[in-house]
């Protein structure tokens, strides 16, 4: 039996277009660091699993050539407490030893480099895939932990499985989404067989994956840049289908915006569609992310990883950002295309997450703890932003040039940081050297203190910045600064690299009532404050006292006879230093540079009078 005569049956409902991901536990990654001794270029897989039984039972075919010479084992990884039936090249069996969580198989011969060899695995589970029900009838899914492969493969970043066929064996009735092409349906022995055929490279980590239940397939497709349709094929619960058919709908002009501003979808030949299941996330499936919600975010999220992630995979889960952290800012990217009105209230957020505490690094170093790997704040939230101020730093166009040319170069492969910086770099002729020490080695985030005030024709203005972490001594960044008088007046960049840097802008004859800081948010920041200089206000009335040089360095002097025996400096970050005045003259060694408040206290304590002041330490 081939699919056609079951699609009656199946539900098909067609559309036509023209125009955080799931985590089940904490808990450690172990590395094969075998795998990179053999290249494996075609699977076939043949499983059996029924959606009511959390069971899998499966022959894995694996055709692969060595990278080494004198090879003398095939090592892949599998739990080390589901059993293995037999491992065979053709019709001999061959020993094997397991530990670690890894299957090393004695290939009993030496391969050198080039030389191609077939090895046949039978092995079997119970408990190990993910078993929900949706309105009472059961669905199984095989990502139940990305630590643990439901099939004997190898997990490593260094090699992906060129070519696959799975062949599923389900009871009747029950619909198996997954990677590729489905090539048909077969009946065989009163059950069906689903043939899925992928013929791109796909890393095993956690993007070679089945779904099954009772789907109905909802058909849509999207017209793409080189004037090919796409087939769009969403495998939803029945129930489902009426109320997910909103937020569905915006997916081929997602597709469309990637295609636009990334290249190509990587696996155009094929297809693009969901998978739904029931677990609180969403996972980035080849051709087929599993959605266990449905929303803009999510959707986009999970399609922007067929570029970054899947097609173009982390080198390293220390560069898990280039997946985790770059789709979710291609999903904010469009967000503010296809959703203008949404993009702040985005930024906003994951602004308020990030500076929700001080530290964090967007680069991993427990690269065995998936609770660090998988980090919200982390490696999903700043490296949103870092991507979002790497396009601030080097401009809209470089920037998508450069994803570009990152993309096509590391076509189907791995990549790291540095390849991405290397492609950022070359496009923009500006070195991001010291950036990526601060913002992607570096930990935490800066506050901004801006003192202005307004000399004839220019707005005369000084710049200070705290870290909230010490791993960062400072962030040097191009600093966004807004005059307001009805209106803008003066739109400004000023290269921000060290304390109480001063600038000017000029505004004309404009009386200028507000200047306004990084007004689109482009800078990852907390808690920064705009002053603008006043002069002093005494609360006695039978004389004023006022405060020079302003600026100052070394010292300040008070002007007339007030009773001024203590001054308070309270500079801009919250430290406060008070200071005895001695012969009308007080002392600013020790004092940072930046902007302070001075409060004037007599004898008792109470308040003479209060100024700004500029500290510029030499």
């Amino acid at each position: 039996m081939n699919l056609c005569k079951y699609l009656p049956g199946l539900l098909v409902i067609s559309y036509l277009s023209f125009s955080i991901d799931g985590l089940s536990q904490v808990s450690q990654v172990m590395r094969n660091f075998a795998a990179a001794e053999t290249d494996v270029h075609y699977q076939d897989m043949r499983v059996e699993i029924d959606p009511a039984i959390n069971k899998v039972a499966g022959v894995i075919t694996y055709y692969y050539t060595s990278r080494v010479d004198q090879l003398n084992r095939f090592v892949v990884d599998y739990q080390d407490d589901l059993p293995i039936l037999f491992v065979r090249r053709g019709s001999s069996d061959l020993s094997f030893s397991r530990s670690d969580n890894l299957i090393t198989i004695d290939l009993g011969k030496s391969l050198m480099i080039g030389e191609q060899d077939t090895i046949k695995i039978s092995y079997e589970s119970e408990g190990t895939l993910r078993q929900e029900l949706h309105s009472g009838v059961p669905v199984i899914s095989t990502d139940l932990e990305l630590d643990k492969l439901w099939y004997p493969g190898k997990r490593d970043l260094t090699d992906k499985i060129d070519s696959v066929d799975v062949y599923v064996t389900t009871p009747p009735d029950q619909y198996v989404a997954g990677n590729g092409t489905l090539q048909g349906i077969e009946e065989a022995g009163g059950k069906w067989i689903h043939h899925w055929q992928h013929r791109h490279p796909i890393a095993t980590t956690y993007l070679l994956e089945l779904a099954i239940t009772n789907y109905t397939i909802v058909e849509d497709s999207v017209l793409l840049r080189d004037g090919t349709m796409l087939p769009i094929y969403h495998y939803l619960y029945p129930e489902s289908v009426a109320a997910l058919s909103t937020e569905l709908a915006a997916t081929p002009d997602i597709l469309q915006f990637f295609e636009n501003h990334f290249g190509a979808y990587p696996f155009a030949d094929e297809k693009y569609g969901h998978a739904q299941y029931t677990a609180g996330g969403a996972l980035e499936v080849q051709t087929i992310p599993f959605m266990g919600f449905f929303n803009f975010d999510v959707i986009a999220h999970e399609m922007a990883h067929q570029w970054v992630g899947n097609n173009v995979t982390f080198g390293s889960w220390s560069d898990i950002w280039l997946s985790e952290g770059m789709a979710e800012y291609l999903s904010g990217l469009a967000i503010e295309a296809l959703r203008p009105t949404e993009w702040n209230g985005v930024k906003t957020s994951k602004i308020n997450s990030i500076t929700s505490e001080p530290g964090g690094s967007v680069y991993v170093t427990d690269t065995t703890d998936l609770s660090v790997i998988f980090d919200g704040r982390l490696t999903y939230n700043k490296g949103f932003y870092l991507a979002h101020m790497l396009r601030w730093m080097v401009g809209d166009s470089a920037f998508f040039e450069a994803c570009r040319n990152y993309l096509q170069d590391h076509d189907a492969t791995f990549a790291r940081t540095s390849d991405f910086q290397e492609h950022l770099e070359a496009v923009s002729g500006i070195s991001l050297d010291g950036f990526l020490a601060d913002w992607f080695y570096g930990q935490g985030y800066p506050s901004y203190t801006v003192t202005w005030t307004q000399q004839q024709d220019s707005v005369i203005l000084w710049i200070d910045q705290m870290q909230s972490d010490p791993s960062v001594d400072y962030f040097e960044m191009p600093v966004p600064i807004v005059a307001y008088r009805f209106g803008i007046v003066a739109d400004t960049v000023f290269q921000h690299s060290y304390d109480h840097q001063r600038f000017a802008m000029y505004v004309g004859t404009n009386q200028i009532s507000q200047l306004l800081f990084d007004q689109e948010k482009w800078i990852l920041s907390k808690g920064n404050k705009v002053i603008k200089l006043t002069t002093a206000v005494p609360t006695v009335a039978t004389d004023s006292v006022y405060i020079y040089p302003n600026p100052a360095s070394d010292y300040i002097e008070l002007s007339g006879s007030g009773p001024i025996d203590e001054i308070e400096f309270i500079h801009a970050s919250g430290l406060r230093i008070s200071r005895e005045v001695m012969d009308r003259r007080v002392s600013l060694e020790g004092l940072p540079s930046g902007y302070y408040e001075v409060v004037m206290r007599d004898r008792e304590k109470g308040t003479v009078g209060r100024q700004s002041l500029i500290v510029q330490q030499k």
